[in-house]
């Protein structure tokens, strides 16, 4: 007796009756198990030197400071997050903004100046959806090639049909709604995933979009620096 029929048989609920929770949790254990997990280290520059920070720490899910949204669904909560994020964040570049080519900032920073790169609006946008009460492993911020060079962005899964979509907010940013984007998959913009993580687990295995030109050559990360 697998999950699903033991929850039905407790609730007698009938083969043909699913309680949401037990699809959440079929959806939660598919997209947890669907990538080859691995622990992700991001250099971080700071004044006093180089630190090598696990991705997962940039997901604060104790910080007040970060806004919380009340939506009658998820779908339309990703939707309302990422117009907020697009219209009180300003595109700045890290160099411009902390004097390093390369610096992630985590929300509280970002949310204080009022401005950030991709991988600043992209970090941001994950915590509001977390704040908000999004279920953790509906929200993933990657890190890969799009067309153009690198990127960092948010992609959810929808509730419509418990896919993937993106959440970009300064590339190719979109109003429209969740139910009727794309899936990430079939993205033209959207080359591949050197890495990606959620609240609770890292990815690592490189992940190529049908988007992707046939004689395109990912950078790829190691451990955690692009390359």
């Amino acid at each position: 007796m697998d999950f699903k029929d033991w929850i039905c048989s407790v609730l007698n609920c009938g083969e043909k009756i699913c309680p949401p929770c037990v699809v959440e949790s079929e959806q939660e254990a598919f997209w947890n198990n669907k990538y080859p997990k691995q622990d992700i280290l991001y250099v971080r520059e700071e004044k006093d030197g180089e630190y090598q920070i696990d991705v997962r720490n940039y997901f604060q899910s104790f910080d007040s400071s970060i806004p919380g949204f009340s939506c009658a669904s998820n779908d339309d909560l990703a939707l309302l997050a990422l117009k907020w994020v697009k219209n009180n964040i300003d595109y700045t570049s890290d160099k411009t903004q902390y004097g390093f080519s390369e610096f992630w900032a985590y929300p509280y920073q970002t949310l204080k100046h009022g401005k950030g790169d991709c991988e600043d609006g992209a970090i941001l946008l994950a915590n509001i959806l977390l704040k908000s009460g999004c279920p953790y492993w509906r929200i993933r911020l990657n890190a890969g090639d799009v067309e153009g060079g690198g990127h960092a962005y948010v992609t959810y899964c929808r509730e419509t049909d418990n896919q993937f979509v993106v959440l970009d907010w300064c590339y190719w940013p979109k109003t429209t709604l969740i139910k009727d984007r794309p899936l990430h998959k079939d993205e033209q913009n959207y080359y591949g995933i050197w890495f990606s993580w959620n609240q609770k687990f890292s990815f690592g295995a490189m992940q190529t979009m049908k988007g992707m030109p046939n004689n395109f050559i990912p950078r790829g990360v190691t451990n955690g620096k692009k390359r």
